[in-house]
């Protein structure tokens, strides 16, 4: 057992301080949260235990809610600016320049790179299982979303069928990391057919996890699904797709309600939710269903960021994800906070901190994570800002030094 000191400890447990000033976290031999306090009561208290002192802000590991860790191969390759349709395309045609070992080693240092700036957790999309071993390697926790596409179900006849088979002969050459899960995720509300998503979302209502989804990024999204205006469907066509298929003639949230989003005890992950309409978060909000934002990347594609202010006032939850390397220019979830911060100045920082912690273990369903709680393995990092304005400075400074104190 020892205990871990610091000038500030910023626990994120509902209901109490925000921060403690000269404060410790006592942890048992794996780490585990024993308690939580002033400094000179926990030292009296574990008085046998050695103590090692932080110099910063003393907090639970992040939670990056949202990346696609398999993309970090294109690290600065896709230009932005012109929206979703094209930035996609040029996704496309990066990826082709690479081999399977170029991302899945690249996946491998950006997995690293998100341990030395101070994630515990992630919600990690991918198309394939290339990211697995760097995740494993990482010690990394979370959950794998295993992102399926119409184009898979037309290629192979059954995505689900595939998907699993990709499963099973990477669980093979791995074994699963424990504190890991898997699910399968749709990838957009017009990616694939109503009835390959209704497979999916009942698939991982079945696993008990929450899934995730892209939803309303773009205009030309919301165009689709509208009228079959915008961009998409010329793309579609050029795939070969069945564009009426894609056009449910409604809103984003409310086409993925009558497919059965939301029927599931644990709701999907809504991603970005950058066109959002009054709708759509009325019906994410009764669903339980947590916003992910991702601002940075959203700002790299389209230019714009969400009405955070009208999410907030409509009580939806929300957490924080980088999105890619292919997006966005590193996987440092202060960097998202500190651009939401900005944007968003009237906003609490307290709410951005939570978002990036205990928000995002929410919505990834990771009880061990997101808090310095009694009983659970958050990680702890001694976070390097100005510890007289801890909170402010949490969320104002993108790239502070970070020391893990405790591994989660």
């Amino acid at each position: 057992m020892r205990v871990v000191s610091a000038p500030v400890v910023v626990p994120m447990v509902s209901g109490g301080a925000p921060w403690l000033t000269d404060g410790a976290v006592a942890l048992d031999d794996d780490d585990t949260v024993r308690a939580v306090g002033p400094r000179a009561e926990l030292v009296r208290r574990f008085g046998d235990a050695p103590e090692e002192r932080a110099h910063g802000v003393l907090m639970p590991g992040l939670v990056n809610a949202h990346t696609h860790l398999e993309l970090s191969a294109m690290a600065g390759e896709v230009p932005g600016g012109a929206g979703l349709v094209a930035w996609a395309g040029a996704c496309m045609h990066a990826g082709e320049e690479h081999t399977h070992e170029e991302r899945r080693d690249a996946a491998t240092r950006a997995a690293a790179a998100c341990v030395r700036l101070g994630t515990a957790a992630v919600g990690d999309v991918g198309n394939s299982l290339a990211s697995l071993p760097g995740i494993a390697a990482a010690g990394l926790r979370g959950t794998i979303f295993h992102e399926l596409l119409g184009s898979r179900d037309a290629r192979t006849g059954d995505a689900l069928a595939d998907a699993a088979r990709e499963r099973a002969a990477a669980s093979k050459r791995h074994p699963w990391p424990v504190g890991l899960g898997y699910v399968l995720a749709p990838h957009a509300p017009y990616s694939a057919d109503p009835r390959l998503l209704r497979r999916i979302f009942a698939a991982a209502a079945r696993a008990g996890l929450p899934t995730s989804i892209h939803v309303a990024e773009d205009e030309d999204e919301l165009a689709l699904l509208r009228n079959g205006s915008g961009r998409w469907p010329a793309v579609l066509e050029a795939m070969g797709v069945d564009v009426p298929m894609r056009v449910p003639r409604q809103e984003p949230v409310a086409y993925l309600a009558g497919l059965g989003a939301f029927a599931a005890p644990a709701p999907p992950l809504l991603v970005h939710m950058v066109h959002a309409s009054a709708e759509d978060r009325r019906i994410a909000r009764e669903a339980g269903a947590p916003v992910v934002l991702c601002p940075r990347s959203n700002l790299h594609i389209g230019g714009r960021l969400p009405d955070v202010p009208a999410l907030l006032a409509d009580g939806l939850a929300l957490a924080i994800g980088t999105d890619s390397l292919a997006s966005t220019p590193d996987l440092s979830l202060f960097a998202e906070v500190a651009a939401l911060s900005a944007a968003f100045p009237a906003v609490p920082a307290l709410r951005w901190i939570e978002a990036a912690t205990s928000g995002g273990a929410r919505a990834l369903r990771l009880e061990a994570c997101g808090a310095l709680t009694p009983g659970r393995r958050p990680g702890l990092i001694d976070v390097g800002v100005d510890v007289t304005a801890p909170l402010e400075s949490l969320v104002r400074t993108p790239h502070p030094s970070i020391r893990w104190m405790a591994r989660p």
